[in-house]
């Protein structure tokens, strides 16, 4: 059986760009967001047009953040259902695993840092650059984000993984991760932008 490659939804391999869907050019709020432009000359910004740009970037983070939710959590049913059958096979090929094999795989999987992409690390950064009054109880236009993963989880059958060969689980899971890995950079990137608005927010109060 082949395995999903680990950068999938933990990050991108040393040295690669990270994925993305801006387009320099393009006319969706992601390619307005993400614009070189978009946090140039901040200082010189009217206030007015600040905080349409923080309810822009805000807007964008929330809606990327509930997509990769929904990739996630379908991903997590496809990596579960790929580990159930590598114990299974393992289990039949080597017999049952000690206690004391047991305890270390335990011990293993509790000390395993979180990758810094990861949803809880996004979301504390998140919480740290947007405040709650700002953050859209739904996200406001899922968009193309929503599309692709509704194409992505179309052919999978996650009331049945069990009838899916090893080769389509395989390719699922891939898919989904690199679907993931898109949705994690893109975050990454706008989160970072809501870094330098708050930034410029915050020096106009302290003035």
């Amino acid at each position: 059986m082949s395995t999903t490659s680990s950068t999938g939804a933990q990050g991108t391999v040393a040295g690669e760009p990270a994925p993305t869907a801006y387009r320099e050019g393009g006319s969706r709020r992601i390619d307005t967001v993400l614009h070189p432009t978009f946090t140039q000359g901040l200082p010189d910004l009217p206030d007015e047009a600040l905080r349409e740009r923080r309810e822009l970037a805000v807007a964008e983070e929330a809606d990327l953040a509930y997509t990769r939710r929904l990739v996630d959590g379908r991903l997590d049913l496809l990596l579960a259902e790929r580990a159930r059958r590598e114990r299974s096979e393992r289990a039949t090929s080597l017999g049952e695993r000690s206690d004391d094999e047991i305890v270390a795989g335990l011990v293993e999987a509790l000390l395993r840092s979180e990758p810094q992409d990861s949803p809880s690390q996004q979301d504390a950064v998140a919480r740290a650059v947007v405040d709650a009054k700002e953050m859209p109880v739904v996200p406001s236009n899922v968009g193309s984000y929503h599309r692709d993963a509704e194409r992505a989880f179309a052919d999978i059958r996650f009331s049945d993984l069990g009838s899916l060969a090893d080769e389509e689980l395989d390719e699922h899971a891939d898919l989904l991760a690199r679907l993931e890995q898109r949705l994690s950079a893109d975050r990454a990137r706008v989160l970072e932008v809501l870094g330098l608005l708050r930034r410029e927010s915050h020096a106009r109060v302290a003035d």
